[in-house]
């Protein structure tokens, strides 16, 4: 017969056991349901750009969500991480979610990459040189920096149906200056956020823009406020890209 006391300690021992098996096979499907994560391409320092892949690979609608372009606009890493929260919810789309596309900017606090480059004007569509000095400078020439290239290479093998680029501080979701958006018009409407319509359309080589241009789809910016965002916000928006994401 074993004693109560040592019958006590194996009885603790085997929960101890089971509750760790548990907790790995938790941590397991979580990751399992997260998806792949792939490297892009690298920043002009070399740090690695990451895409982490999200609800299902075979589908045919494909989405991107990107947290941040520039480097001191960072509440979309927010929303991006809720989203991965929400791996098992997200639906019938393959979701590429990447934080930053300019992590060295991020680094530093800058708009700008680690050369000067403001990589939101970097793309072809509608690109125009101005002054090295200036805040926006847009590079030598239309997808001058790695970081740029490495997206355009990302969305050119998506063709994304969807594309949504988080950006501060207006507070809105920007709707083009013609049609009925959709889109975006649901995406506000669940996030409970305000839209505004034409409002940055014509900046000169946004990624969004050239997006657009490229290959149709559904390309937008999303202005979250300067002073940020509380976590039920967060949460809110992740809901509003999951459900814009997924087909209807």
């Amino acid at each position: 017969m074993i004693a109560p006391e040592r019958r006590t300690r194996t009885i603790v021992a085997i929960a101890a056991v089971v509750v760790a098996g548990v907790g790995s096979a938790t941590a397991a499907d979580t990751e399992q349901r997260a998806g792949p994560r792939e490297v892009f391409g690298q920043s002009s320092q070399g740090k690695p750009l990451r895409a982490l892949r999200l609800g299902d690979p075979a589908s045919e609608r494909k989405a991107l969500v990107v947290g941040s372009i520039h480097g001191d606009e960072r509440e979309g890493h927010e929303v991006v991480a809720e989203l991965r929260r929400r791996a098992e919810k997200i639906g019938d789309v393959d979701l590429w979610l990447v934080r930053t596309v300019n992590p060295d900017g991020v680094r530093r606090g800058s708009r700008q990459n680690a050369r000067g480059v403001d990589l939101n004007r970097n793309f072809p569509y509608r690109w125009r040189p101005s002054s090295p000095q200036a805040a926006e400078y847009p590079g030598p020439e239309p997808l001058s920096e790695p970081e740029s290239r490495a997206v355009a290479g990302l969305a050119e093998r998506l063709r994304p149906d969807v594309s949504i680029w988080y950006h501060q501080p207006w507070g809105e979701v920007l709707l083009p200056c013609n049609g009925p958006a959709p889109i975006e018009k649901r995406y506000a409407r669940i996030a409970r956020f305000p839209t505004n319509r034409c409002r940055g359309q014509h900046l000169p080589g946004t990624v969004a823009s050239w997006q657009d241009h490229r290959f149709g789809g559904e390309s937008f910016v999303v202005e979250l406020p300067g002073e940020g965002i509380s976590d039920r916000e967060a949460h809110r928006h992740a809901r509003a890209a999951a459900a814009v994401a997924a087909p209807r």
